[in-house]
């Protein structure tokens, strides 16, 4: 293996989660002082029009057809590389793809979003680069599956009993966790960010998520839930939506229960401070409130990768789930009380790996140390001549 390897972070902008991954292992390669590491939306540098509309579709759907993005996504969650869909999407700008890859001469490949077109292009050439996969959620899609994978890195047991019912070898599994930025391994001294941001100590503050759910309609009708029926103080983030964070500082202006963000770089600080997070179900955002030991409320899960997470999550008795105004009310006030905050704390805890990202970059550095040179090899490691398409055991 070279001493200073040409790392290749497959991510994507749709939402923020595949880039923080791709971010978290970026960190924990530089920290062992590997630094040609390059995190590329891959979909977008070889289809930017196409990825502007699918990623606005995607954005737009989650307002205004969740129930038309589930449905969509429910019906290919089966699909594997092998069908005419799995080959159709892992195949799109593959000759794009080709010469990025001739220009970049990645070593290795760490997929954080399920465009597979570098691994496709394996099946169908002499290609040896090794190809690894991070899974950003706690449910499997079968776009994640690809027979040229070396090794997937999984948030959870059951996503790693899912993959081997899939026929992925077991050896081929490794749960890592989902890798979190280094900022979510740290412990925090809360009095000192109390004060940093403003707030007060003799408070307690649910940390709502206000621009997962788009609307200020939304946001006000479940402030009024928080404020009515708890004693919680509310945090709400607004990130980009600037026509929400507006609307919001009118609302609550002189509200001194309630303070308005926008985007912030200090989710962590602000997580170390809160007694709750309400959001969605991003795969990414649960993960890093499991790093920092917050109970979670996800209110309304959007159809998809979101309801999927929700489920797995809430079987695991790791976080709750609402999905009407008084199951809100109800999950409010079991974390009101202190030995339901300790038991859904005791889960997140038994969830949540904190060093996933050097887990991860340790795996990869050891494959790659143990490969045979590329001149020993006449096939991809885990193909064997006229099996390319059964090499996972796809059927």
């Amino acid at each position: 293996m070279k001493p200073d390897p040409v790392v290749l972070i497959v991510s994507s902008a749709f939402g923020d989660g595949h880039a923080k991954v791709a971010q978290a292992i970026e960190q924990s390669f530089r920290s062992r002082g590997i630094n040609r590491v390059h995190i590329v939306d891959l979909f977008g540098e070889v289809h930017p029009v196409l990825n502007g509309i699918t990623r606005t579709f995607y954005l737009k759907s989650a307002s205004y057809a969740p129930n038309l993005y589930g449905i969509m996504y429910n019906m290919t969650s089966g699909m594997k590389p092998d069908y005419p869909l799995g080959q159709f999407l892992h195949s799109m700008g593959k000759h794009k793809v080709r010469k990025f890859l001739n220009d970049l001469q990645p070593d290795l490949i760490i997929h954080t979003y399920p465009y597979l077109a570098a691994s496709q292009l394996g099946i169908e050439s002499a290609d040896h680069i090794p190809v690894f996969t991070v899974l950003t959620d706690y449910c499997l899609h079968g776009r994640w599956l690809h027979p040229r994978t070396m090794k997937y890195f999984v948030a959870s047991e059951s996503i790693k009993q899912e993959l081997m019912k899939a026929r992925v070898a077991e050896e081929r599994i490794t749960v890592s966790g989902i890798p979190v930025r280094a900022a979510f391994a740290e412990s925090a001294d809360r009095s000192q960010l109390i004060r940093k941001h403003g707030l007060r100590e003799d408070r307690r503050y649910i940390l709502l998520s206000a621009g997962a759910y788009g609307v200020s309609v939304k946001v006000r009708k479940i402030l009024k839930s928080v404020m009515e029926h708890t004693d919680f103080d509310s945090i709400v983030l607004c990130g980009n939506n600037q026509k929400l964070r507006l609307s919001m500082e009118d609302n609550y202006r002189n509200h001194e229960r309630v303070h308005i963000l926008g985007y912030t770089d200090e989710m962590h600080e602000l997580m170390s401070v809160s007694s709750c997070l309400l959001t969605k179900a991003g795969g990414v955002t649960l993960t890093e409130a499991f790093a920092l030991s917050l109970p979670v409320i996800v209110y309304c899960p959007l159809p998809g990768q979101e309801a999927g997470n929700a489920k797995a999550l809430s079987r695991q008795r790791a976080l709750y789930t609402a999905s009407t105004e008084q199951e809100l009310i109800s999950c409010l006030r079991l974390l009101e009380m202190k030995p339901y905050r300790e038991e859904i704390t005791r889960q997140m805890n038994a969830l949540s790996r904190k060093n996933a990202a050097g887990q991860i970059v340790s795996e990869v550095l050891e494959t790659l140390e143990q490969r045979p040179s590329h001149a020993a090899q006449t096939l991809h490691p885990l193909q064997t001549k006229g099996k390319a398409k059964t090499a996972h055991g796809y059927r």
